[in-house]
This record gives structure tokens, C-alpha cells and sequence, in this order.
């Protein structure tokens, strides 16, 4: 019989008393589950270690992501998981991760789970949720985040040592995002207001904000799979690209200047605005004409 992988778990947590039970009665199974609280008011201390888990405290941060390499080597185990303390796993998860060691484990380091995704009660099939592949099975030391909210954690070991499982028949994080559109967009807010920019002013240009926010509503906007919640979830990141923007040129002075282009993230109709598309950056010029040939054919 082939010796099992022990697995160490870590979580990130903040007045998580809500959500942690049910993370925590789908990894009983871990032999070392780490939990690093930021100065919780709430019940999730107490929670954690009921459940037999190790707290650590640390301080209060906006961005997880900055403060995960300080807590990793924590783990006792060769292999580590991480999850978000609204995230939780299904009931195989065990056995499908140390499949996964067992399977690939001499040529891998890094696994990429996707995720389901539900935002306002309803569990998100496309507009950009799905499948969102997360690194967060390793070996330890081999995965490093980077500063800054979602930010693609780095692999230390080279590409080729990770692995990204095939949705939809394997194993899945599973995450409640966002209870309502409104807590959708104080929390897109929040992070654009606490993310990292870059300081060099020679490198800002509003345009390209404006062009990802046209970018993101087109990536984003799939009625046929998530129905009216995908415009609205689509409208609300355009928006964040804008937003994001703007406080890039607030905190590099306002000196450079703010493109004089169409800044919504509202496409216009062919008819009425077709003749202002020579006026706009040339980025968003050519989505907008993308736009207008599909709606002709």
C-alpha cells in the first residue's frame, strides 16, 4: 500500500467565524492546518482551534497576497495547501490531491485547481469565473506570491513544473465571492485603493486603462452562461479599470494628462457615435470597430 502524502493547510483569516466552519469540516483530514488571523473581533479564533488548528496572529493587511511568503515555511509538511478562508473543498478532495502527488508528484511541484466561483447566490459557469485555475497545492518552498491583490503567484521552479488540471472532471476549490452586487463593488473598490502602482509616470497612460475597461466588459460580459448577473458583474470591473486609472494619476501628482477619450465603459451605437472612432486611442478605436462588425454581420 502506498504511504500517504502528509498535507499541511493554511489559511489566511479576518472575522471569518461566518465561513471558516465549513472549510474547516472539509479538510479534517490535513495533518497540520495553520491558521494566520489579522486581528479577528469575531469568533474565528475560537473557531480555529476548537477545530484543533494552530493560530498565528499577525497584522492587519489589505492585500493577503503581500504577507503569504512570511507565513509559508510554517508548514511542516512537504506539500501544502492554501486556501482562502471563504473557499472550501468537496468531500474527495483527500483522496483526489494525493492522487495528484502520486500521479505527477516526481515531475510537478505546483498544481493549478480551478474554481467555482458564486457570486449573489448563483455559482458562475463563464463572464471570466470560470474555470480561474488557483496555485494553491505545492511542494513548500517551490510558490512565492507577489505583492498586490490576485496576483499570479510564481512557481520558483520553472513553468514546467507546474500542472493545471482539466475542468470539469477533477478536483475544484469551491468559493462564495460575494453575497451581493453591492458587497461585489465595495470590495473591487477597497482593493483598487490598496493595490500596489507602478511609480514611474513615464510608464502611465490613461488610454490603456480606458482600453482594458472595454477590454474586461467584452471578456467578461456572457448572458448566455450567467445571464443578466454577467452584465452586471461585466459592468462592474470595466468600471474598475477606470477607477484604477484614476487613482494611478492621483498618486502620481495629476500632472499627466487625462486622454481626452470616451472614459465609460459603455460601447455606442454604430449609428450615432460611429464618426468619433478616429478620436479615440487607437487601442479602443480598434475594439470598438471589432464591436461594429460583429453587430453587422
Amino acid at each position: 500500500m502506498t504511504q500517504a502524502n502528509e498535507i499541511s493547510l493554511i489559511v489566511h483569516t479576518r472575522d471569518s467565524a461566518l465561513t471558516l466552519p465549513r472549510l474547516l469540516a472539509t479538510t479534517a483530514w490535513a495533518a497540520e492546518r495553520i491558521v494566520i488571523d489579522m486581528q479577528s473581533g469575531d469568533a474565528t479564533i475560537e473557531i480555529a482551534r476548537a477545530a484543533g488548528c494552530r493560530v498565528l496572529s499577525c497584522a492587519i493587511v489589505d492585500a493577503v497576497d503581500a504577507i503569504r511568503n512570511q507565513y509559508l515555511p510554517q508548514a511542516q509538511n512537504d506539500w501544502v495547501l492554501v486556501l482562502d478562508s471563504d473557499e472550501y473543498l468537496a468531500d474527495d478532495a483527500y483522496e483526489a490531491l494525493q492522487g495528484l502527488v502520486r500521479d505527477y508528484g516526481d515531475n510537478t511541484d505546483a498544481f493549478a485547481l480551478p474554481r467555482f466561483n458564486s457570486v449573489a447566490g448563483q455559482v458562475m459557469r463563464g463572464s471570466g469565473f470560470y474555470p480561474d485555475h488557483q496555485i494553491r497545492f505545492f511542494r513548500k518552498g517551490t510558490v512565492a506570491w507577489q505583492p498586490g491583490h490576485h496576483r499570479v503567484p510564481q512557481v520558483l521552479t520553472g513553468a514546467k513544473r507546474l500542472r493545471r488540471l482539466e475542468a470539469p472532471n477533477c478536483l475544484h476549490i469551491h468559493h462564495e465571492n460575494y453575497v451581493d452586487i453591492a458587497s461585489f463593488i465595495a470590495r473591487q473598490a477597497r482593493y483598487a485603493l490598496s493595490d500596489s502602482y507602478d511609480p514611474n509616470p513615464d510608464n502611465f497612460d490613461f488610454g490603456t486603462y480606458v482600453a482594458e475597461a472595454y477590454a474586461e466588459f467584452e471578456r467578461r460580459h456572457e448572458p448566455a452562461n450567467d445571464g443578466e448577473l454577467s452584465t452586471a458583474v461585466a459592468t462592474v470591473l470595466a468600471w474598475d479599470r477606470i477607477m484604477r486609472g484614476l487613482i494611478h494619476w492621483e498618486r502620481l501628482g495629476r500632472q499627466q494628462p487625462l486622454n481626452p477619450a470616451f472614459s465609460l465603459p459603455i460601447v455606442p451605437t454604430a449609428q450615432k457615435h460611429q464618426g468619433r472612432l478616429r478620436h479615440q486611442p487607437r487601442e479602443i478605436g480598434r475594439r470598438l470597430r471589432r464591436f461594429f462588425q460583429r453587430r453587422r454581420r
